[in-house]
């Protein structure tokens, strides 16, 4: 009787043994299978982050650096950081005389490349050569709505052809269709390369600053970088024909590019 009651309590503790050994296996089995949600929750983190910092870092490429646009009249600046803002380029227009050609290149062609190397997508440059007087403007084709035009009116063509009056009078109209095709667009002024021995002209082109500073266009002062009309080395910078030689047109595009782009 008392081996049978001694049997019975060993069978009960070994009993108990199974059960503990296999609660503990269960537990080890549970923390285990935890293990790799963990890891993998923190492997599921870490692309995310990298994704978010490559975001950032793509938007600030694609900013404009506010102090390399200093040197443009406030509303110019206003204009390409509304663009910028809203993720559009800029859509400039480079239009003038065939003097805008000359060169090699000349300084259309040497201003779009600066500011393409500057701003990137941020802004679109289109080159319009114009022949004859400033009444031709009317056929420039206006009709890809650019937010900033860069004028020059021909003010040499017009020499001894049109009044001062009747530039201002084309420029006024050249105006008024860039804004039909968008209201917000801007024009900015600036005078043909100076000649030597210039007369009249001398005054048409200080006319044309006048009527700019008159009606609020913005105007780039370009010829204080040549050498003076009745000095003998400005013929360095103008080919036989008075149109700028290659020195003339990095005169030309230098001083342009200064007003676009602050060093």
């Amino acid at each position: 009787m008392k081996l049978y009651k001694l049997g019975g309590f060993v069978a009960v503790l070994v009993c108990l043994g199974i059960l503990v050994y296999s609660y503990l296996s269960w537990q080890d089995k549970l923390q285990g299978a935890g293990t790799p949600e963990q890891v993998s929750s923190t492997t599921t983190e870490t692309p995310n982050t990298k994704n978010e910092t490559t975001q950032t870092e793509s938007t600030s490429d694609n900013s404009v650096n506010i102090d390399l646009i200093a040197n443009m009249d406030e509303s110019v600046q206003d204009l390409f950081l509304q663009k910028n803002s809203d993720g559009e380029s800029l859509q400039l227009l480079i239009a003038g005389s065939e003097a805008l050609e000359s060169g090699e290149p000349g300084y259309a062609e040497r201003l779009k490349t600066s500011l393409e190397e500057t701003y990137g997508d941020s802004i679109e440059v289109t080159i319009e050569s114009v022949t004859g007087t400033s009444e031709a403007l009317q056929y420039v084709d206006l009709t890809a709505g650019y937010d900033l035009a860069l004028l020059e009116p021909l003010t040499l063509m017009n020499n001894d052809r049109l009044s001062i009056e009747e530039e201002r009078e084309d420029v006024q109209a050249f105006t008024s269709r860039l804004e039909q095709e968008n209201p917000d667009a801007l024009v900015i002024l600036h005078a043909p390369q100076p000649i030597f021995g210039a007369g009249y002209y001398r005054a048409q082109v200080q006319a044309l600053e006048e009527f700019a500073n008159l009606y609020g266009y913005p105007y780039i002062e370009h010829w204080d970088a040549w050498p003076d009309t009745d000095d003998i080395a400005l013929k360095e910078h103008l080919t036989t024909d008075a149109v700028p030689n290659s020195k003339g047109a990095e005169t030309w595009a230098t001083e342009l590019s200064n007003y676009f782009i602050a060093n």
